[in-house]
């Protein structure tokens, strides 16, 4: 707008601000001096008269007239990187970043090869955590999407199905359950059991099977990745149940299905609301939604198998 007095870099100094509540974490995140980000935000609010912020040690709180900015300053920045990407997908240099967080790299890295086919210049920024920091994640606006398992809708979120899958167990080759063609959940009462960390989506969705049946197991072992769970189960430590799409064929492992409906899921690109126009993550969208089907043929395809 003609003759405003507010800057893009001031925008986004304000907006970083009221994320972090901290100068120190806001000024490294934009990557520029502290002092110059407290300069920014001093001159948005003397040019005003508006106190924006209250100002307290680590821990600075938008006042009423910085709350009901802060929307429409995201908006605002929002529309420039909508422009910015859409003058760049008109011209032969198209270009741009997409920030995303998952789970699980095995059904997101086939979605993130196509992506890559149809916008190879297009960088793409992914890591890979539990479900409760993916959702911390996407709701501090550190990625732009995010694929997990959305327990219950949040309001300022959408989410688009991606794949339905089962968990199932892995056992030691010499286990005596291995001899069973399928588990019931009581099979696995008192046996010695190797679990995830807290917080996994795995963890919790068997442990309210257990608990919905009265089954107790014998946890030896809680580990933080899926690998050192396969390595744990390999080498006769315990029973453990993945992800059926996760594991990662094992000498010494057999895989059995779980008689449970409670053991199937759905995974989910979950995007905050004000991302979801945003060319890049439509981009991401329609991908999704186009190998969504696959893995849904896919699925039918295997159940028709077996």
């Amino acid at each position: 707008m003609p003759g405003t007095k507010i800057s893009l870099s001031q925008m986004e100094a304000f907006c970083a601000v009221a994320k972090y509540r901290s100068f120190k974490e806001a000024a490294l995140r934009l990557e520029i001096s502290q002092p110059s980000l407290v300069n920014k935000m001093s001159q948005l609010e003397e040019c005003y008269g508006a106190k924006l912020l209250v100002r307290r040690r680590e821990n600075n709180r938008l006042t009423s007239i910085g709350a009901a900015l802060l929307p429409l300053f995201q908006s605002a920045l929002n529309a420039v990187r909508e422009s910015e990407h859409l003058m760049y997908s008109h011209s032969k240099m198209q270009s741009g970043e997409i920030r995303i967080a998952a789970v699980s790299p095995y059904k997101v890295s086939r979605i993130l090869k196509v992506f890559n086919s149809r916008y190879p210049n297009i960088r793409v920024k992914a890591s890979f955590s539990s479900s409760e920091n993916i959702q911390r994640l996407l709701e501090l606006g550190e990625v732009d999407a995010a694929f997990y398992v959305q327990a219950e809708k949040r309001p300022g979120q959408q989410a688009f199905r991606c794949y339905e899958y089962s968990l199932v167990a892995i056992l030691p080759r010499e286990h005596p359950l291995a001899s069973k063609s399928a588990l019931e959940i009581g099979d696995f009462h008192q046996q010695a059991f190797i679990s995830r960390e807290e917080g996994s989506l795995t963890r919790s969705l068997f442990e309210e099977a257990l608990r919905e049946q009265s089954v107790v197991v014998d946890t030896r072992y809680e580990l933080g990745s899926r690998e050192s769970i396969r390595e744990a189960v390999g080498q006769g430590l315990g029973i453990s149940v993945v992800a059926e799409d996760e594991h990662v064929p094992h000498p010494n492992i057999v895989v059995r299905p779980i008689r449970s409906d409670r053991l199937s899921i759905v995974s989910s690109l979950v995007v905050l609301n004000e991302r979801v126009s945003t060319p890049l993550t439509q981009s991401l969208i329609q991908v999704v939604t186009a190998l969504a089907r696959e893995f849904d043929r896919e699925t039918a395809d295997c159940a028709l198998a077996s």
